[in-house]
């Protein structure tokens, strides 16, 4: 099954290339070297430590882990893992998601549909694991009280903003982990920070 995955998220990687028929409108028209606005990232940001793909269609399938999260109407959604430092102890941390259009980075990323996403956070400490699968997510926790219901192309879009809830006498830091779903659109990207402009889940601290 992990390479039935690895085969699907390699051809949504290449059908990346070249932007979908009929894609939803672009925002703006960007050099690559762009990005939208709030759309780069501050020094010390976080990204994703662990990002796990769980289908509702085969609840008992562990997919491991991926560098290419996907997500479809209904059935795949992917659990994204943070670690926040003991350095952290004290600030603010903001969960935001970054997403240029196709002139904006040279990440490949395929997205069509209406664009409607959930973002279902789980317990503090816990996040998912190579092992972990729809019938066996971590433990429930605080979701975003009022997270995008849209994301397109063209945006940075802030998820959620709060407290880093780390102590500085811990030894390893603080793992956040949530996942994102959607009812009626298929998106799959490659996370990366050094593709001209950024795409994917962040933290940043202040």
């Amino acid at each position: 099954m992990k390479n039935f995955l690895s085969i699907l998220l390699v051809a949504l990687s290449t059908a990346a290339a070249t932007p979908i028929a009929e894609p939803l409108s672009i925002v703006g028209s960007r050099a690559l070297d762009s990005c939208p606005s709030g759309g780069t990232l501050p020094p010390g940001y976080l990204s994703p430590t662990l990002m796990v793909p769980i289908s509702k269609k085969l609840p008992d399938i562990a997919f491991g882990g991926t560098k290419v999260p996907i997500i479809t109407p209904n059935d795949f959604c992917t659990i994204f893992n943070l670690v926040v430092p003991p350095s952290a102890a004290g600030k603010t941390c903001t969960l935001e998601f970054l997403f240029p259009d196709y002139t904006e980075t040279l990440a490949p990323y395929v997205y069509y549909g209406a664009g409607h996403f959930t973002f279902t956070g789980y317990a503090f400490g816990s996040g998912a694991t190579e092992q972990t699968t729809y019938n066996n997510p971590p433990p429930s926790g605080p979701s975003p009280p009022s997270p995008p219901a849209v994301l397109s192309p063209g945006n940075a879009y802030i998820i959620n903003v709060g407290g880093c809830a780390v102590t500085a006498d811990m030894t390893e830091g603080l793992e956040v982990s949530g996942a994102l779903c959607s009812t009626d659109t298929t998106f799959s990207f490659l996370e990366s920070d050094d593709l001209a402009c950024p795409i994917g889940f962040y933290v940043s601290i202040t």
